[in-house]
């Protein structure tokens, strides 16, 4: 892709919208798309109602139009995949929104416009809170980005100065200073310094060398020696903030003695006073409208959370449940990947969202369900995401046990705190990450918890909004956190807080079989919020 028309498709994603394909084809047409595209977005402040799809037709009324005369149109939005930028590394505090706000992929969504063009506001499910046992930390927020160069060095700022904050509440960080103050001249010199990781490079002798930087500088640091200086090297990710001890061998240039992670603090818990067992079922990934979403174990797995078991155990569990999590992906959407209408069943948005809720509308009122967006669903396609347009998901909000919120999201049930992602950073992270695979997420998502950050490497398959505060450090530490997306469910434990990734509803899919990932679905986690012992329940 031409250098101006990436900086037009990434100028349109960081702004909120998307690209139809004829769009993308008819700017790719252009000499000047990056300009063009500015002109439209401009003209978007000024309208009555904001599109959801740029598409052809808005740009070519925009080239027409007399300079001095309204350039407003109607245009449609879709939801693109992002992947892989290929383009030299510079410095995360000079880089403007050329990396990591979308890839390179044709934009080949084709997500219908909303009908009624105006965007309508998200319910704040005020009626759930509090009195139900749920109490918000974070999740409704709506923040309009512009994605200029400053936009993401400021975001950059923020994520370097909340993690080194983090860092040095560290007893073994203290002391420490930052990348840009390491000595200059002095050989030798013992150094504890806070820095963000720039690059890495390996070597076949297990030699490690990366770039750490804060604002005003840099420096080089090289792991070498023994196996567990080298393990931690290994372990280091792109754009992490981390903590190196070594020696200066001169001013630019440290040889590592260790690495030091955020990490998260170990957790105790205080044995219940209470009998009085409350649970919380999480999920996420239902898929429905594709044509491999597993309808009657979802049935199977409704009619249980109604109380119609066989079995009594199950049916006291069920009785006691008062949350249902669904971490992402709800329904299969629209033009989320080439010739996807193809694989689905249900071809319209809206009546994937209808069916939705109906299926939900069978459970007792007393179960409140939470629901965050996944990439499949009808949302912005960046981190941190806002709720699913209210637009199509009008039957959702309209049910008052529904509680809609964006991704991430900081929620108490019951008096457990929950971090809620769907987990887009997992298709990221576990590449890059030793003894980690797509068999078992939830290692991954520990790796998650030490970095103290959901989507730590900027410019991969996660398209990151450079917000003014990053809002993806994990602050504060959850009892609970919970993902899905890679559709395997498994669950660990790490330093008392519990970490689950809730599987799928979704049978093997023929994308899924060509890439060699095996699902695991309709296994739900069942949690006791006062004990925190969980269950596996298989509907299969």
């Amino acid at each position: 892709m031409a250098g101006n028309m990436k900086a037009a498709v990434e100028m349109v994603l960081n702004s909120g919208f998307q690209l139809s394909p004829d769009a993308f084809e008819y700017l790719a047409s252009k000499r000047d798309p990056d300009r063009l595209v500015e002109t439209a977005l401009k003209s978007i402040k000024g309208a009555g109602s904001a599109p959801l799809v740029l598409d052809r037709s808005y740009f070519e009324a925009i080239e027409t139009a007399p300079k001095t005369g309204d350039t407003r149109a109607c245009g449609r939005m879709s939801t693109p995949e992002s992947g892989p930028d290929a383009e030299p590394r510079t410095s995360a505090f000079a880089r403007g929104p050329m990396r990591g706000a979308a890839g390179s992929q044709a934009l080949t969504n084709d997500l219908a416009a909303p009908r009624s063009e105006k965007r309508t506001a998200v319910p704040t499910g005020s009626a759930l809170l509090e009195a139900d046992g749920v109490r918000l930390i974070s999740g409704l927020e709506r923040i309009t980005i512009k994605g200029k160069a400053s936009d993401f060095r400021d975001y950059f700022r923020d994520r370097l100065k909340s993690l080194s904050t983090i860092l040095r509440s560290r007893a073994d960080v203290g002391g420490a200073t930052t990348a840009s103050q390491v000595p200059d001249g002095l050989k030798w010199h013992k150094v504890k310094f806070i820095g963000m990781v720039n690059s890495k490079k390996e070597f076949r002798d297990g030699t490690v060398v990366v770039e750490l930087e804060d604002e005003d500088g840099l420096v080089k640091v090289t792991f070498r020696g023994d196996d567990a200086i080298k393990k931690k090297a290994a372990r280091l990710l792109v754009d992490e903030v981390v903590c190196v001890l070594g020696a200066t061998r001169n001013g630019s240039s440290v040889i590592a003695e260790d690495v030091i992670w955020p990490d998260i603090p170990y957790r105790s818990r205080t044995p219940p006073a209470s009998s009085d067992h409350a649970y919380a079922v999480l999920t996420s990934d239902v898929h429905i409208g594709s044509k491999t979403f597993l309808r009657d174990n979802f049935e199977r797995f409704l009619g249980w959370l109604r109380g119609e078991a066989d079995e009594p155990r199950l049916n006291e569990i069920a009785s006691r449940t008062k949350y249902l999590v669904i971490a992402g992906d709800l329904v299969d959407g629209v033009g989320i990947y080439p010739n996807q209408e193809e694989e689905l069943e249900v071809a319209d948005l809206y009546d994937q969202y209808k069916i939705a809720a109906e299926y939900l509308s069978t459970l007792p009122d007393r179960i409140k369900i939470i629901i965050i967006p996944g990439n499949h669903d009808a949302c912005r396609p960046t981190l941190p995401t806002p709720p699913i347009y209210s637009d199509y998901a009008a039957p959702l909000y309209s049910m008052r046990n529904v509680l809609m919120l964006g991704d991430p999201s900081f929620v108490n049930l019951g008096g457990a705190t929950f971090l809620l992602t769907h987990g887009r950073s997992l298709d990221d992270v576990i590449p890059f990450l030793p003894d980690c695979n797509f068999r078992e997420p939830q290692r991954a998502m520990v790796e998650l918890l030490k970095s103290r950050h959901i989507a730590p490497i900027y410019g991969e398959k996660t398209p990151l909004a450079p917000e003014p505060k990053d809002r993806l450090v994990i602050d504060p530490v959850p009892d609970i956190f919970h993902a899905g997306h890679v559709h395997v469910e498994g669950i660990a434990e790490y330093r008392g807080v519990l970490v689950v990734n809730s599987g799928t509803w979704q049978s093997q899919t023929k994308y899924q079989l060509s890439a060699g990932i095996v699902p695991k679905p309709s296994i739900v986690p069942v949690v006791d919020l006062v004990t925190m012992k969980t269950y596996e329940l298989n509907f299969s």
